[in-house]
């Protein structure tokens, strides 16, 4: 039997995410309900490009910065539960990010908290979704941009 989703957001959601890199340590995002980390960013909305969206978001997360994005590393199906058994499905678009020296990252959003840590230790972190995880950790041995789909 197929899955149900979630309405009236059965569509599939487009998330635009950034590997921050400051003087060589990577941030990650955590909810402050939640056990796991995330990439910084978020929903891309309608007619909105996703470098656009991601921006924004770090503006909304973080605040105003003169963040430098740069290449698009790698993209990332995903298909999580949400509630009452239904689904949702997004689409991920990750970005590097390069944070202005000196610039302090720290949420301006009560529910969400940051944390900087050395590229090398990314394996030690609950870091979700699983494929952007295993992404990212292959970009920063190969630099090759990955694509991780759903199984």
């Amino acid at each position: 039997m197929a899955p149900s989703f979630l309405p009236p957001d059965s569509h599939i959601h487009i998330i635009a995410r950034a590997v921050l890199v400051q003087n060589e340590k990577i941030v990650l995002c955590r909810m402050k309900s939640h056990d796991y980390f995330f990439l910084p960013g978020g929903h891309v909305e309608d007619g909105e490009a996703a470098r656009t969206a991601l921006i924004r978001e770090l503006h909304e997360e973080i605040g105003p910065n003169n963040y430098a994005v740069g290449p698009l590393i790698g993209a990332c199906e995903n298909v999580f539960p949400a509630k009452d058994d239904l689904m949702k499905h997004e689409i991920n678009f990750v970005f590097r990010v390069d944070v202005p020296e000196g610039t302090v990252i720290a949420s301006r959003e009560d529910h969400i908290e940051f944390i900087s840590m050395p590229q090398g230790n990314l394996t030690e972190y609950d870091l979700r979704p699983a494929g952007i995880k295993t992404g990212v950790i292959a970009w920063l041995a190969d630099g090759q941009t990955f694509f991780e789909e759903l199984k």
